[in-house]
């Protein structure tokens, strides 16, 4: 049930949506004669997507969500496993075409095959399912399992779990499939912006992990000065709006026990 209310939350809260739903609201009021109501909605609406769109406010809230995992991670000779989270491949194309389709998060995969290779006695985990509501069989891991297989990877090696559909489920499922002690050393493999909600969904449940952060979207240093790319600040928002709108919910539904 949650995973449906937070794929309707996330249709109406999209910063995209969300615009668009205001016009109509103001274009509604303004029929019905509420003429002020209406124009202060459509100045406020102008003067915040203005704001959102020459400034990069956007990197600066995912710059929030990066910057602890800035530090190069240093992986121990006794590691137990590996866990690597979904979300790198194109699962539509990847059936359509059957090739390798990898989106904005493609150094999941990657930066993973390296550590798999040096890591030859560790157990390693891969987790995505679906999170397309009408389509559950457009899975990460058949597509994962592919790519890795065409880098030459030996994926015998590889649990590949399948089913979950969340952030949340993904650790839950991964860890109900190799029940980890609490004395081992896990790598968790995501997108830094991600990082954050994946670690206080492990600590909920008690699977503590060594982040291995990757794909960062913002320098270590960042300034805050306007810039006229209009289209690339309004996506910044939209995806920082993403992961901050996912670490509010998962605290409010007690997935996590604190927000940040």
């Amino acid at each position: 049930m949650s995973f449906y209310l937070s794929k309707i939350l996330w249709l109406i809260l999209n910063p995209y949506n969300f615009f668009i739903f205001l016009n109509f609201i103001i274009i509604f009021l303004y029929i019905f004669r509420f003429k002020i109501i209406s124009i202060t909605l459509f100045i406020i609406n102008f003067v915040f997507l203005l704001t959102i769109s020459i400034f990069p406010i956007g990197n600066f809230i995912i710059h929030k969500l990066e910057k602890e995992y800035h530090f190069a991670t240093l992986v121990p000779d006794n590691l137990d496993g590996i866990l690597i989270l979904g979300g790198a491949t194109s699962p539509s194309l990847f059936r359509e075409f059957n090739q390798v389709s990898v989106n904005g998060s493609a150094e999941r995969l990657i930066e993973s095959v390296k550590i798999i290779r040096e890591s030859e006695n560790s157990k390693i985990v891969f987790s995505g399912g679906s999170g397309v509501l009408n389509r559950p069989d457009l899975g990460h891991a058949d597509s994962a399992k592919f790519f890795y297989e065409t880098v030459g990877m030996d994926t015998k090696r590889i649990i590949f779990e399948n089913t979950s559909r969340n952030t949340y489920e993904n650790i839950l499922f991964s860890k109900d499939i190799v029940n980890p002690t609490k004395s081992e050393n896990w790598l968790l493999i995501t997108s830094a912006f991600h990082m954050k909600r994946a670690i206080l969904v492990g600590k909920r449940h008690e699977w503590n992990f060594i982040p291995y952060a990757v794909d960062f979207k913002t320098s270590k240093k960042i300034k805050f000065k306007p810039s006229f790319n209009l289209l690339y600040n309004l996506t910044s928002f939209q995806e920082a709006s993403h992961k901050w709108l996912g670490l509010l919910s998962y605290y409010f539904m007690n997935r996590t026990e604190r927000i940040f």
